[in-house]
């Protein structure tokens, strides 16, 4: 019975990923024609309190839009604590009121509560919908358990309680391909095929970008081919996902030729499609065909954001190009994008291979007065930077011991190769300097997790 599946999740399950987006006919309402649309979360609870206290007093339908707006603003807990009061005022819950606190409960990780409310839901008369299990079976795998999802779904399949929808077969195939079972998720979309609830383009797009983030980028195309033959038209986040996988195998030219098909068919590519283009040339030292691509964008009536400018200033870097990098720099400040530490830990690294040390410095502390922290990237740079102008000379070398200690005072986790950046420096570093000593407290840190110390650890011994 459903009921011992009930049972059996009815535990705490914690998991910090994103939002489900909750049925569509939830969102975008009005509480009345005459009201305009709220929001604020303050003006919610102001319409909330004024409609309690009005007489006739309002139908759970009005309170359901209302509260509905509030958990689109991603205020579960109050939703949750309106409807307490709700119902200590009197008025019934329906199953939309319940669906929603479902969904409330999934979205703070307290599946278990959500099933303790599909029991009351039972208890009520209220015949569960496809909405019900849909937001149960999403709630299982944000808090990472998709085998109790797949099962929930095996036995609304074999018992038929309700009939899934594209929405409900959609989260399945997410939540298999979440935990790498692309092949089982493949399954289930020709399972979809072969039934009355056929996949669309949302269904497809999810095994697409799958397929492409695990290095399969021609059986993605194959399913491509597959899903144009069967009249399921592509969107543009099918054609970024497909123009990323081929960009991350270095092939540009198709890629390239993907974005004239998609423009052919009508589907405008977005700022993400040309920014994808833009970091995948640069990396490849293409410059030129990233400017040219930016130029495109731009006739198309897009604006390069951040993103892509910070693409461009990583290849001019890459390049050794630091002057122009620092002038797409400027390009950006004057269409009024800010700059953020992608950007400037980019410029940092160009100054520092170029031996611009001092550039970089300066550089370094203006992000700072700018109210950025540096990441992980930044001290790499600075670091490499000093050790490769003169790390033997004690002001680089006391500097490089003031930049190692705020990055690890900065709660950053050295990688390894932040490590092995710092290991050829130890033969010449006297036994009593604190440098050592941050090298030891690294290798310390590290050699619990990472097999690289156990090879290198005699150097700092």
């Amino acid at each position: 019975m459903l009921k011992k599946i009930c049972t059996s999740v009815s535990k705490s399950y914690y998991y910090t990923g994103s939002t489900y987006p909750l049925n569509q006919r939830y969102l975008s309402v009005k509480i009345r024609p005459s009201t305009p649309t709220v929001t604020k979360l303050d003006e919610a609870l102001q319409l909330f309190d004024e409609m309690l206290h009005r007489q006739p007093r309002p139908s759970i339908t009005e309170f359901n839009r209302l509260i509905t707006v509030m958990v689109k603003m991603k205020h579960y807990s109050t939703g949750l604590l309106l409807y307490k009061q709700i119902n200590l005022m009197g008025i019934d819950s329906d199953l939309y009121s319940m669906n929603i606190s479902i969904n409330c409960h999934c979205q703070l990780n307290q599946v278990s509560y959500g099933f303790a409310l599909l029991a009351t839901v039972f208890k009520q008369g209220h015949p569960p919908d496809v909405v019900t299990y849909s937001t149960l079976i999403y709630g299982l795998i944000l808090a990472d358990q998709v085998f109790e999802a797949v099962e929930l779904f095996k036995k609304l399949l074999t018992e038929k309680f309700c009939e899934p929808n594209q929405v409900m077969y959609g989260t399945i195939i997410n939540g298999l391909c979440k935990v790498g079972h692309i092949s089982k998720a493949l399954e289930l979309l020709r399972f979809m095929e072969a039934g009355s609830c056929k996949p669309n383009v949302e269904q497809y797009n999810t095994i697409i970008d799958n397929l492409c983030k695990d290095k399969m980028v021609d059986h993605a195309l194959e399913i491509f081919a597959k899903m144009i033959e069967k009249g399921v038209l592509a969107d543009v986040i099918t054609y970024n996902s497909l123009i990323q996988g081929l960009c991350n195998f270095g092939r540009e030219t198709e890629a390239a030729k993907l974005l004239v098909d998609m423009e052919e068919k009508g589907i405008a590519p977005s700022v993400r499609t040309y920014t994808i283009l833009v970091n995948s040339f640069c990396k490849e030292g293409s410059v030129k065909d990233a400017e040219f691509t930016v130029q495109k964008m731009v006739q198309r009536g897009l604006d390069p954001d951040v993103v892509t400018y910070s693409a461009l200033v990583d290849g001019y870097c890459l390049r050794g190009e630091v002057d122009e990098a620092k002038k797409v720099v400027d390009r950006m400040v004057e269409r009024d994008l800010v700059p953020n530490i992608v950007t400037y830990s980019s410029l940092i690294n160009g100054y520092c291979k170029k031996k611009q040390i001092d550039e970089a410095r300066h550089l370094f502390l203006e992000i700072q007065d700018k109210g950025l922290i540096p990441n992980l990237i930044t001290y790499n740079s600075l670091l490499q930077g000093l050790f490769h102008t003169g790390f033997l000379k004690q002001k680089e070398f006391q500097e490089a011991k003031i930049f190692l200690e705020e990055m690890i005072n900065q709660g950053f986790s050295p990688d390894a190769n932040t490590f092995s950046l710092l290991l050829h420096l130890t033969p010449s570093i006297r036994q009593d300097s604190p440098i050592r000593t941050i090298l030891q407290r690294l290798a310390g840190d590290k050699r619990r997790d990472d097999k690289m110390f156990d090879s290198t650890s005699g150097f700092i011994s």
